[in-house]
């Protein structure tokens, strides 16, 4: 496998990007020879740093990103190109903050030349068209076998890829948490209304089963192997780490302290409650804009 680019492709690679006017799509001005040359440079840099984790021949790709090798549908994926702008693109910005390759991956971070040749390639409107050999070398990488067995898996223990299993109910364990939070505001809010103890009992129930449900979940979400590294993946992996800190607080409050209708202890959990509450919701809106963006609440 290649580690590097080759040097034409680098080479003609940088001549478009230096003397090349760099347009938006359709990028008039820049010949077939060199819009080549730089999709092969692109080409060559995704199957030496990305197809190891995204490729087609992996059963479960990391972030479920397994056609890294076929450029024609990473240009049309909008989530990660903005075709014609770099800038906006997520992709690049990736690449170009040395955010993937991932920390854990073995081939390093791109290389200067590599990120000029992403950054290039948006620019001219993201092309797909390879040279005889590359574009022969990708119909044999995208007709890989999916079955086939990927050496970092075979090199795994048997103990790190059952706790990678468990990390895969992760999404589906989250329900439970959000739910017996938001309960235990309601029920907080109905002993409230009425001043009656015996609603606390229940909220007391339902937030320390919250909060060990949200444990739970964060654990899942540590041990669930996920490549993508977006701010918005970062934030809903702290926020949820904090949540479940929180909901372990609030816990604690309700078991350790007497919490009697009308005492600053009671009105301190209420708050901790709502505050645990709004916490989990939004975690979990920043889980679903993972998969489906953050506009997915939009009507």
């Amino acid at each position: 496998m290649r580690s590097f680019l080759s040097i034409p492709a680098f080479l003609g690679c940088l001549f478009a990007a230096l003397f090349s006017p760099l347009r938006a799509v359709g990028a008039e001005g820049i010949s077939a020879e060199d819009a080549q040359l730089t999709t092969a440079a692109v080409f060559e840099f995704f199957e030496a740093k990305c197809n190891d984790c995204h490729g087609a021949h992996l059963t479960r790709p990391k972030g479920k990103f397994g056609y890294a090798m076929d450029l024609k549908r990473v240009a049309a994926n909008d989530e990660y190109v903005v075709v014609g702008d770099a800038a906006k693109s997520e992709l690049f910005r990736l690449v170009n903050e040395d955010e993937m390759p991932g920390k854990d991956s073995k081939v390093g971070n791109a290389s200067a030349a590599e990120k000029l040749a992403l950054k290039h390639w948006i620019q001219i409107g993201a092309p797909s068209e390879l040279p005889a050999k590359l574009a022969a070398r990708q119909k044999e990488l995208l007709s890989a076998k999916s079955a086939a067995p990927s050496p970092n898996k075979a090199s795994e223990s048997l103990l790190s890829r059952l706790l990678e299993w468990f990390g895969r109910f992760h999404a589906a364990s989250t329900h439970f948490p959000i739910g017996l939070l938001v309960a235990a505001v309601l029920s907080e809010s109905l002993g409230w209304l009425t001043k009656k103890e015996s609603w606390l009992n229940c909220t007391r129930f339902l937030v320390v089963l919250g909060a060990g449900g949200a444990l739970g979940t964060a654990t899942l979400g540590w041990l669930n192997v996920y490549a993508g590294v977006s701010q918005v993946y970062q934030l809903h992996k702290w926020l949820g780490t904090a949540t479940a800190l929180w909901a372990l607080i609030s816990a604690g409050a309700a078991i350790f302290f007497e919490c009697r209708e009308g005492t600053m202890e009671r009105a301190r959990l209420r708050a901790a409650l709502i505050v645990g509450a709004a916490l989990v919701s939004a975690v979990g809106f920043l889980g679903g804009a993972i998969t489906f963006g953050l506009d997915h609440y939009k009507w």
